[in-house]
This record gives C-alpha cells, structure tokens and sequence, in this order.
C-alpha cells in the first residue's frame, strides 16, 4: 500500500471513495460550481470578490505602505518593512497564481461536456481558488509574523504548520490509502516525536525570539522594536497556515472522489444509472 499513489485505484476499488452523493450539489460539496445550470455557475463568480480581500492585502498594503507609512495605523516599522519586503519578492508569482485562479473561475461559467467534466473542473477550480486566496495573504502575514517576533518565532510558528500538515494532509492521505486498499499504514509517525520537539523547545524559541527582537534583533530585516501590538498580530502566519491547511484537509478526499468518478466516469454513469438528463444538465 506504501507504494501505491492515491490516485492509483481500480474502478472497484474507487467504489470506496465515490458515493452516489456525488451526483448532487450537497453530494459534491463545491457548491454552484458542479451545477449543470448556467445560471447558478455564473452566480458562482461573486465569490470572485475574496480577490478583493486578497488582493488588497497581498498587493496594494504592501504598495501603499512603500510608498507613505500614515496608513500604517497600529503596525510597527518593523512589521511595515518586513510586510513591504515580502510583498515585493512575492508579488510576481502570486499576481500569476491570481489570474489564473480567475481564468479557471470565468471558464467554470461555460457549458461542459458532461456532469463528470464538470465536476472534475469545478473541483479543480475551488482547490486552485482557495489556495490562492490563502497564499495572496502571506507576504501581509509573515511580515506581520517576522516584524513581531523575528525569524526565531516564524520558525517556531513553520514547524507547528509542519505538524498541522501531517496531522490535517498527510494523515487524511494515509486513511484514503487505507480506505481504497485495505492495507495498514506504513512507516513511523513522525509528526509525535516533533509536536514533543515542540512541546520541549517552543517555550524557550519564543522567549528567545522575543529578547531578540526587542534588544538585539540579530539577523533581523528590521532593527526598529516592535510594539505592545505585535503579541498579538505576530501569530498572523501561524492563524493563515492553520487554516489553509485545514482547508486543504477538507477538500482532499472531494477532489480524490471526484477525480475517480471523472477517471471512470462511464462505469459510474452505468453503475449509478445517471439519466441522459442529469448526465447532459438537461435538469
């Protein structure tokens, strides 16, 4: 099982993962997005507007902030620097990720050729847009993160999303494995022996990555000292990953199950007896 990818199952196999839920709106759980009504696809586009969100922290704070600092607000110096120099070295691949999330969206508007195609991009889709959503936001958290407690406590706050990665990701890939093969989990875990590193560690991390930041800040991309604030708006990136991870969690076994149900999408639309109707979007 070790050795067998997730997406490697046999059509039987699949049956394990794919429920006739899948041929519903509620069953696929993307929403509008695997509808077959073109009007309810269009009226997916307004979640288009968490670009806005996005976009507004990804780019234009970092832009504004480059330019004057009196929409700064509460924000130290340090967090406006490290925010700016984040920004600017993402900023290119993030604006890429961006316009193709949005190219996927328009493009989920148009007819397909099937309920299975549909899905699969719908799917594809809302995975794509979510995530980018999420990345747009880390230059305006890990500056947030670095300006508050320095490269020591973003390394801290990296290593938990390091054990929320094998805890929400990795093990949900490990069940579907088990789910779709009958086989035992293979290799050692892990993520126990670093959640204790942490556990251990991470205390004494963080006081150090405080001292540093508010006498030293030794390798610091900011030597002003951060404010009263930053105790709470340093755990941006940590609060960002968490739940871009959990989503990521989440949406894993759809896209799994939907990938199969495309993969073998004429046995299923035999095994489930989908309607010419349903199958066509003729409902």
């Amino acid at each position: 099982m070790r050795n067998k990818g997730i997406l490697s199952a046999t059509f039987e196999q699949s049956k394990k993962v794919v429920s006739k839920k899948i041929l519903t709106e509620d069953g696929a759980q993307i929403g509008v997005l695997s509808s077959m009504k073109f009007s309810q696809r269009l009226s997916g586009l307004i979640i288009l507007l968490l670009f806005v969100v996005g976009y507004g922290l990804g780019f234009y704070l970092p832009e504004s902030l480059l330019i004057s600092t009196e929409e700064a607000g509460t924000l130290s110096g340090s967090a406006i620097q490290t925010i700016v120099s984040f920004g600017t070295i993402l900023r290119t691949p993030l604006l890429v990720l961006m316009w193709c999330a949005i190219i996927l969206m328009i493009g989920n508007i148009f007819p397909k050729k099937n309920y299975a195609h549909q899905l699969i991009y719908g799917t594809i889709t809302l995975v794509v847009f979510l995530h980018t959503v999420f990345l747009m936001l880390f230059p305006f958290a890990i500056g947030l993160t670095v300006g508050a407690f320095g490269w020591l406590g973003f390394v801290l706050q990296f290593l938990v999303c390091v054990y929320l990665w094998k805890s929400l990701v990795l093990s949900n890939v490990a069940q579907l494995k088990e789910q779709l093969y009958k086989g035992a989990p293979a290799g050692k875990d892990w993520g126990e022996r670093l959640m204790t590193f942490i556990k251990k560690y991470g205390g004494v991390l963080l006081f150090l990555s405080i001292v540093n930041r508010w006498t030293f800040n030794f390798g610091e991309v900011a030597q002003t000292r951060p404010d009263i604030f930053s105790f709470l708006y340093g755990w941006a990136f940590l609060l960002v990953a968490a739940l871009m991870l959990f989503v990521t969690g989440m949406t894993l076994k759809n896209f799994v199950a939907a990938f199969y149900f495309f993969k073998y999408r004429k046995e299923y639309r035999q095994f489930f007896k989908v309607s010419n109707e349903q199958w066509y979007g003729k409902w």
